[in-house]
């Protein structure tokens, strides 16, 4: 990974940590990756966030769980998704199966990392059921799934509901159109344009057969399949800095923080509290 990965370090006054942030080759794209390196790390997750334009919503409350995570010694990798935030590729060119791809890529990578520990596949929304399906073929040692939807088409279609709100409340009728209109133009197989992003009519249609692999919405059958630690998570209201941004202080967040952090621990024999806690 250190010779695929072009990176240039930043040390954050805050917490006097390392992020190694650059780019990582994939077929047919580059993906902007952040790492969060730790020395004698516990653990690995790789966070896979939120959708297209469900990005800038999350991505504050993200960023420092990551940041949480490495103070803890639990090395993270996060990173944008192919034509999607910093990574390059054309949006509507991708399918669900290349970011799923990407995730075996970087998971694969990260994994071998030295010294080797337990690697955790941390997904959020859209990112939870591709980690969860990377999961189901044999990649990783854990599974943390933040508020999972049963398919992909669940995600596309709220973001799709809140883009025609905002276009609703626009006052120029030329920009006034309704969901159903946009799901008729996807359904035709045009290109739709969602806050900035092209979606294809492929993308829209394939969404609706993207989805958890099944028993996976359970969190004790998945932990009696698979024999391996799985923590599903169901964010509410009280999570919405990361669900949905009104943004607020990080600290409003550290009950999930702290909870999700000690099932991480847990996964590699430390008892909740029983770690070498750092500046976050």
């Amino acid at each position: 990974m250190q010779k695929a990965f072009q990176v240039q370090t930043q040390f954050l006054p805050e917490a006097n940590l390392p992020e190694q942030a650059g780019y990582f080759a994939v077929p047919g794209a580059n993906l902007y990756a952040v790492l969060h390196p730790v020395t004698a790390p516990i653990a690995r997750v790789l966070l896979v966030g939120a959708f297209a334009s469900e990005r800038h919503f999350s991505y504050h409350a993200w960023v420092r769980w990551a940041r949480y995570l490495a103070a803890r010694r639990v090395e993270v990798l996060r990173y944008d998704y192919r034509g999607i935030g910093e990574s390059t590729g054309l949006f509507e060119e991708m399918s669900f199966e290349d970011w799923g791809e990407d995730v075996k890529i970087l998971a694969d990578q990260f994994a071998r990392r030295s010294p080797r520990v337990p690697l955790v596949l941390h997904g959020l929304e859209l990112g939870a059921i591709l980690a969860a399906r990377r999961f189901h073929e044999g990649t990783g040692d854990g599974l943390l799934l933040w508020s999972a939807p049963a398919n992909a088409n669940q995600v596309l279609y709220s973001a799709l509901v809140e883009w025609a709100g905002t276009e609703q409340r626009d006052e120029r009728s030329e920009a006034q159109k309704k969901t159903s209109e946009y799901i008729r133009e996807l359904e035709q197989g045009g290109l739709v344009e969602v806050q900035g992003y092209r979606w294809s009519g492929r993308l829209w249609r394939d969404s609706f057969d993207f989805d958890l692999p099944l028993g996976m919405e359970d969190e004790c059958v998945s932990r009696e399949t698979y024999k391996k630690p799985v923590k599903i998570v169901q964010l509410g209201k009280d999570a919405v800095p990361i669900v949905r941004a009104r943004l607020s202080s990080s600290e409003e967040l550290n009950w999930l923080y702290s909870s999700n952090f000690d099932w991480v621990a847990g996964t590699v024999g430390l008892p909740p509290g029983g770690h070498n806690e750092g500046s976050d």
